[in-house]
């Protein structure tokens, strides 16, 4: 604002106010930076430090506020403004302080005004502080008496408060899940909360008060606790656990000193939680790592051996139908083939370990499956060997391959039959003839397993589930045992025993039909098997061989043979020209595609490798697709849980082959998948 626009705006009778209305103004850039100062010196009584910025806003507005005032005389709007600077925390010295320098820009510019004027300068300017004090002070009054008021709330609201935080906390601790001890400095227990008592499975509180808790730390004196607690804030650590009535659990428990004010130490808690579940856990996650890492070597090994196994038995084959059958010869090389199929059953079993074992899923009962078995056991094992059933007569179905349950359940019984026979041997010469020597007792049942039992194994969702019992009362398993039991290959029963696959299959039936298993052992008690198989409807899409034979016939039409393992290349020729066929080769994907573009529309049926160099079979089933959508595919394959091969069959496939492979079913199965029209859609099957 300057003086002219002021002067214009001023009364022009108030000839006093008018000059030194003026003369303030034209001081203002020596005012304001002055009270902008003296702000920030007063900053520290201030409520806040105020801003830079906000500093220069309330020197400006000060001035403002003062020639505002010498314009209108307000005494009423500067009480006001008094009492917005109560409002925003500004301190009574830094107010007085401003005010001063209005004052002294008066005295000090003695010179530049009438005496007259001079006094009526003075007087202006301690009017106005007068009445923003009064205002100031009338505002701060309230500030006071709302403040007190506040404060006296506050203390109510905070006792009251404290008193709902204590109650909470008294009931958090009562009733968490957890388990709490509380000691004084020397270990005795002042309190332990109802989780405690239910953990150690105590009768009631007053049988722990006043005990030492050291014994419930897995320690032998507090001076241990002690030693940990001073180097440490804290102490944590997991052992198992001993009950009063002899029983183990798994604890994981956490130490910390609890402080007065003063923080001087003045008692221990403990927090307790039961792990045994996840201690539980932890062990079936790495055990199907494990055997997830066992079943994809061990899947590698089939596809391999399989290829060996189909070298050596076709040749041996080709060989046989040569020699007389009366010969010498002939009876050497038939016991390669017996070798050979001998071989076949293994990798059949590994199959059923890596879960990529085909099969026929359909509802079944597995009571009639275990009364079939049962049957059969009654007429092998021992009789000194008690087998009884206890079957629910109401068990629900499930999906599964009655083959494949069949198989399971023998290699069990098998296992706790040699358990029973393992645990009676050092007492054969007490045995009492007549007596059982064990018993092997078969149960099932349906169960619905809720989120908590559920959660108790791995990869397992609530529902309803069948459950297949087998206990036994043999010679049990060590703890070390136990971790490697589903292993192929691992055996307690020496060398000439077994091969140590019965239970690895049993893991890979279980694991193929979407269960799981859980295994209960003591040494010397005996064991009891679960097995548990969902009740509900399985999208079982995999190829399935038929297992009829048809005498061979004569072929006719070109086989595109797409096969990196030249032996077993050499073989398909052989048995395919045997039988009429013309016959192409190519040792891998990329020159199949080339062949099949070369002969291409005369190639009837293209024989397909799924696992092999410069391109899989599944990169070239799609490449030979776009030279011809109707083209007729036949699967060929050492390893069928390759994704690769459910794909392929989805996609339009024929068929599938599993190697190893009898020739004359080979040959049958290319002859009726050149003679049928295309498979309608859906999963084919297998020759």
């Amino acid at each position: 604002m300057t003086a002219m626009s002021a002067e214009h705006q001023y009364s022009d009778n108030d000839a006093a106010s008018r000059i030194v209305l003026n003369h303030f103004l034209s001081h203002r850039e020596e005012i304001i930076p002055e009270i902008n100062r003296i702000l920030r010196m007063k900053a520290f009584e201030n409520r806040f430090i105020l801003h830079p910025k906000r500093l220069k806003e309330i020197g400006t507005e000060e001035f403002d506020s003062f020639t505002d005032f010498l314009k209108h005389n307000d005494e009423k709007n500067a009480e006001d403004h008094g009492g917005a600077r109560a409002g925003e925390g500004l301190g009574e010295d830094s107010l007085l302080s401003m005010g001063m320098v209005l004052r002294d820009i008066v005295l000090k510019r003695t010179g530049e005004l009438e005496r007259e004027t001079l006094a009526f300068g003075i007087g202006a300017v301690d009017r106005y502080i007068f009445s923003i004090m009064r205002g100031y002070i009338r505002a701060r009054e309230n500030i006071i008496l709302k403040a007190q008021e506040q404060l006296r709330v506050a203390l109510s609201t905070a006792l009251e408060t404290q008193r709902r935080e204590l109650h909470i906390k008294n009931h958090a601790i009562h009733t968490y899940i957890n388990g709490i001890m509380i000691t004084d400095i020397e270990g005795a227990i002042t309190y332990v909360n109802p989780a405690f008592i239910k953990m150690w499975k105590f009768a009631e509180t007053e049988n722990v008060i006043g005990k030492q808790g050291a014994r419930f730390l897995g320690i032998d004196s507090f001076d241990v606790l002690n030693r940990h607690l001073s180097m440490n804030s804290g102490w944590q650590k997991e052992y198992s656990a001993a009950r009063e009535d002899g029983s183990t659990f798994d604890v994981d428990i956490s130490v910390s000193r609890i402080h007065d004010n003063d923080y001087k130490p003045i008692g221990i808690m403990v927090s307790f939680v039961d792990i045994t579940g996840r201690k539980r856990l932890e062990v079936q996650f790495r055990q199907s790592q494990k055997m997830e890492a066992l079943g994809q070597l061990a899947g590698g090994i089939v596809h391999d051996f399989n290829n060996l196994l189909q070298v050596i038995s076709g040749f041996t084959e080709l060989e046989l139908r040569k020699i007389q059958k009366e010969s010498r010869e002939y009876k050497n090389i038939s016991q390669i083939k017996v070798a050979a199929d001998r071989g076949k059953d293994l990798t059949a079993q590994l199959r059923y370990f890596t879960r990529q074992a085909s099969g026929k899923h359909r509802p079944v009962n597995i009571n009639t499956i275990i009364s079939e078995t049962h049957a059969l056991l009654k007429r092998t094992f021992p009789p000194e060997i008690r087998i009884t059933l206890e079957l629910d007569p109401n068990l629900r179905m499930v999906e599964a391959d009655p083959s494949q349950i069949s198989q399971m359940l023998l290699n069990l019984c098998v296992n706790a039959r040699d358990a029973v026979l393992i645990k009676k041997e050092p007492d054969d010469s007490k045995h009492v003839p007549g007596e059982p020597l064990g018993t092997i007792t078969l149960y099932t049942e349906n169960v619905k397993l809720d989120l908590e039992s559920a959660s108790r194994f791995i990869n397992t969702q609530p529902g309803d589930y069948v459950c297949l019992r087998i206990v036994d009362t043999g010679s049990g398993m060590t703890p070390e045992v136990k971790e490697r039991l589903f292993e192929p290959f691992f055996t307690t029963k020496g060398e000439k025993s077994g091969t140590g696959l019965g239970l690895a299959v049993v893991y890979g039936i279980v694991q193929k039909h979407t269960g799981f298993i859980d295994v209960k052992s003591v040494p010397g008690e005996g064991s009891i098997f679960e097995i548990y198989l969902p009740i509900v409807e399985i999208d079982i899409k995999s190829a399935v061989r038929e297992d009829h034979h048809k005498t061979p016939q004569g072929g006719k039409g070109t086989i595109l043979i797409v096969e990196d393992q030249p032996q077993v290349r050499e073989l398909a020729v052989n048995a395919l020209e045997n039988s009429g066929f013309k016959v192409i080769t190519a040792k891998d994907g990329l020159t199949g595609v080339e062949k099949y573009k070369e002969h291409y529309p005369a190639v009837d049926l293209v024989v397909l490798d799924v696992i092999m160099p410069r391109m899989g079979g599944r990169e070239c089933f799609n490449k030979l697709k776009e030279i011809n959508p109707e083209i007729k595919v036949l699967i060929i394959t050492g390893y069928t849980a390759d994704e690769s091969v459910q794909e392929l069959l989805k996609e339009g496939a024929v068929g599938l082959i599993e190697k190893p492979f009898d020739l004359d079913d080979f040959t049958e199965t290319v002859r009726r998948r050149i003679s049928s029209d295309r498979t309608p859609a859906g999963p084919p099957t297998s020759p």
